[in-house]
């Protein structure tokens, strides 16, 4: 039916694509005609008729009346079953567990559902009787991750499938690398299969099992009879969801971070077909295919393209002759496909809702949260998902969805060797030309939003009432604002620091931090890495390695580091990816006498070695370097204050930036400064507006600069300026911050402030939120309580009693830029 539409696809590279490159009108803010605008610059526009949920929906199962359906939300919010009458666009009943996770299997007959119960390392069971749903297994341990840390068996509960032959749930371990078999509520055995076991499908003459290796680029085939692994099928990266042909023998294969769905023949054990699903044929990791499902009557694959916004509609009718037919707008994020079983509908599973919302603090603590009690809206409660019920298009209406779609979509295969611009600057407008700056530093904090500091300068979009560390705190981070260039519309496109700094060095968070964040953050059990970090890492790699593969020296300073004991009893600080092995400064980051060190030190560190390069000749051309003070330590008794941290981490940029200044190297250097994300605090245009910097000879003078840029901006700016191709299409969409630079340099340097406020004021017993604060983790930046840790530094530094100021989140106007002429 849908073979047709196929054609359109040409015309649409034609007609839309290159329209959108040429045109430079602003989309409004928010709700337009043509769809919400994201803070990350794309445009949802989610066709069919949407019931709310719970975030982060990763199954989805339809019933035979054809009328109901489960879902399953696996978020930072509740984790909810759901049975929803499609008829009404209604949630029927309800049942929520502490910890859940993808796995969900049905016994229709005798109405039984399983579904896994991730780190709580069990199968929550229900029964399903006349439109109610009962739970029928124990609840579920609220196990936390301090107590995961100590366990000395890992677990986490993944994929399920069951044979309604034989009666038998299979069920998969993603922490242990295990598969096991269950009968009547028992486990009969287990086996270890080795990798992150994802989902786990039965093939349709029950002779095999087979798994997907989350970490392992591969698709393992387990003898059901002894759970022994009898063949390893490669595949691409990330495999994640499996489908099943209802007809014939093929098995399609989701791959996250290879934009692929590989098809494998399971009588011979190989892959015969490789389907992408990126809307253009050059793009590289960005689209996120991370669930599928195959209509009953074995003619379409639908794949659900989480960092597209989309589902694409494939035509396998014919094996070995799929064709990509088009595609269906979502909401954001969609995690979970499905068809109802006559055919008419598909179930999308939109991940993280449909927009973006304001958060005001609540007046009282909201007990519904999760986790419970917390008095400000922490930006995991502000997502939601849904049910997308999408009648299954015709040709004409796949044709207009798809054209939705393209316009949704910032990004084409052009951008990955051009950056149009309307005028000539420092940053080259193609990947490969020349720039007179030749080092970059990239200077990587911790957590703020651009009104907790800058919402004082009066030249900027800000909100002096939610200031937290103005000028007084901040002497150099606003004299360099006003000196330089003040960024006020500048976005982070991590939410939190377990995605904000791969959002921030590689362009792009894998389907598996996406997911493990939510998790984490919400104080429940989160899924282990593998020991190479294969789940986080994508296939382009970091800046770093961008910098490697081109011939670029480069050095990190924090950034990626991990603390190395030696057998002295000394320590030093080794890159914890490969990348940076012997790429890292060894002393940078080392606690001294006990406690841990501070920026200032930190920067003295990275300027002798400066010092060194200046005098060998022999700068890095690309550095990267952590300078996360400004996170602090919130009130902990007897470490320094808040105000003490910013201000050293303020007054330790300003010495770097004029001992960088009034070296033979600032004709040709440029600093870029982003925090990697801005959880921790209220602004009151977008709780992702954060603090950023561009410092360089060649940037304006004394400029306001409110072009909407994200962290992906700046990343595109230091790959062009360096000659680096994109990593993903987020920073290959991204718009560089030409407005921002001139082709003129202006060598005037730069003369620190020194800082204002006691550096070595630390807080006592009776300082707000002490005890609280002395109870948090401060060893990682991601092992904080940060909405709780907002609101402890928000009434230390303003007053025990001083009112919680309301933050908003909304869409940012983005376009891609003119073509330039």
């Amino acid at each position: 039916m849908l073979r047709h539409a196929a054609a359109w696809i040409t015309l649409l590279f034609t007609l839309l694509t290159l329209p959108l490159l040429a045109d430079d009108t602003p989309r409004s803010v928010g709700i337009s005609e043509k769809g919400f605008v994201l803070p990350n610059g794309w445009t949802i526009s989610p066709a069919g008729q949407q019931v709310v949920l719970s975030d982060l929906p990763l199954n989805i199962v339809p019933l035979a009346d054809n009328q109901s359906v489960l879902v399953a939300t696996n978020g930072y919010n509740k984790h909810e079953l759901c049975l929803i009458d499609l008829g009404s666009r209604k949630v029927v009943d309800r049942q929520e567990v502490p910890q859940s996770w993808f796995g969900l299997a049905l016994d229709p007959e005798a109405g039984r559902i399983w579904w896994s119960g991730g780190g709580a390392n069990m199968l929550h069971t229900f029964t399903l009787k006349d439109q109610k749903l009962t739970r029928t297994s124990p609840d579920a341990p609220k196990i936390t991750r301090t107590e995961k840390a100590s366990a000395k068996q890992r677990a986490f509960q993944g994929g399920i499938t069951r044979d309604s032959k034989t009666q038998t749930i299979y069920a998969v371990d993603i922490d242990a690398g295990t598969i096991g078999e269950m009968k009547d509520g028992t486990i009969q055995k287990k086996s270890k299969i080795g990798g992150r076991p994802y989902d786990v499908v039965l093939a349709r003459n029950g002779t095999l099992l087979y798994v997907s290796d989350w970490a392992g680029r591969s698709v393992l085939a387990v003898n059901p009879q002894n759970l022994r692994v009898v063949a390893k099928i490669p595949v691409g990266e990330h495999p994640n969801q499996l489908a099943l042909h209802p007809r014939d023998d093929r098995l399609f294969v989701a791959c996250a971070s290879s934009n692929c769905v590989c098809v494998l023949d399971t009588k011979r054990g190989i892959v015969t077909e490789t389907i992408m699903t990126a809307l253009f044929p050059k793009a590289p990791e960005g689209s996120t295919p991370d669930a599928l499902a195959v209509s009953p009557d074995g003619k379409t694959l639908f794949v659900a393209n989480a960092d597209n916004n989309c589902v694409a509609v494939i035509d396998i009718a014919k094996p070995d002759r799929s064709q990509v037919l088009g595609f269906i707008p979502t909401g954001w994020y969609p995690t979970a496909v499905a068809v109802t079983h006559d055919g008419k509908n598909l179930l999308v599973g939109v991940g993280k809702g449909n927009q973006t919302r304001p958060n005001p603090f609540f007046k009282t603590p909201d007990k519904n949260s999760a986790p419970t009690g917390r008095r400000y809206p922490y930006i995991g409660t502000t997502l939601s998902g849904a049910l997308s019920i999408v009648p299954i298009p015709d040709e004409k209406q796949l044709a207009a969805y798809t054209a939705t779609v393209y316009r949704n979509c910032p990004y084409s295969d052009e951008l990955l060797t051009n950056a149009p611009s309307k005028s000539k600057t420092a940053i080259p407008s193609k990947v490969g030309d020349a720039s007179p700056i030749k080092h970059i530093i990239y200077i990587i904090k911790e957590n703020r939003t651009y009104d907790q500091v800058f919402g004082d300068i009066k030249e900027g979009d800000g909100d002096p009432a939610l200031v937290m560390f103005g000028d007084k705190i901040t002497p150099n981070h606003h004299k360099l604002a006003k000196q330089f260039v003040l960024l006020d519309h500048l976005y982070c496109n991590g939410q939190v620091s377990r995605d904000g700094h791969p959002w921030s060095t590689m362009a792009y968070n894998t389907d598996y931090i996406a997911r493990d964040w939510m998790l984490t953050y919400s104080r429940r059990l989160g899924v282990a890495d593998d020991d190479e970090g294969n789940l986080a890492n994508a296939p382009s790699g970091y800046l770093w390695d961008a910098c490697a593969r081109s011939g670029l020296s480069y050095r990190s300073y924090g950034e990626y580091g991990a603390r190395v004991s030696q057998p002295d009893g000394s320590a030093r600080m080794e890159g914890r990816v490969p990348g940076l092995v012997g790429h890292m400064c060894p002393e940078y980051g080392i606690a001294k006498n006990g406690r841990k060190i501070r920026d200032t030190e930190n920067v003295e560190i990275f300027l002798k070695e400066f010092r060194d390069f200046e005098a060998n000749n022999n700068l890095p051309q690309f550095i990267v370097m952590s300078l996360g003070e400004d996170h602090t330590t919130g009130t902990t008794p007897g470490t320094f204050t808040p105000e003490a941290c910013v201000a050293s981490n303020d007054l330790a940029l300003g010495r770097l930036v004029e001992a960088v200044t009034k070296s033979k190297y600032w004709p040709e250097t440029a600093i870029f400064v982003i925090e990697d994300d801005a959880q921790n605090g209220p602004d009151h245009i977008d709780a992702h507006r954060t603090v950023g910097l561009v410092i360089s000879p060649y940037v304006k003078r004394g400029h306001t600069d409110s072009t909407h840029y994200a962290t992906v901006s700046m990343i595109r700016s230091i790959e062009l300026i360096l000659g680096l191709s994109p990593l993903s299409q987020y920073d290959a969409a991204a718009r560089p911050m030409f407005d921002s630079f001139t082709d003129k340099p202006d060598l005037t340097g730069y003369t620190h402030e020194p800082a204002q406020v006691d550096l070595n004021a630390k807080n006592s017993e009776r300082a707000y939120g002490a005890a609280r604060s002395s109870k948090m983790d401060f060893s990682d930046y991601d092992r904080v309580d940060d909405a709780e840790l907002n609101e402890i530094l928000w009434r230390a530094v303003k007053g025990e009693h001083a009112p919680l100021p309301p933050a908003v989140r909304r869409a940012i106007a983005y376009r891609p830029l003119a073509t330039s002429k």
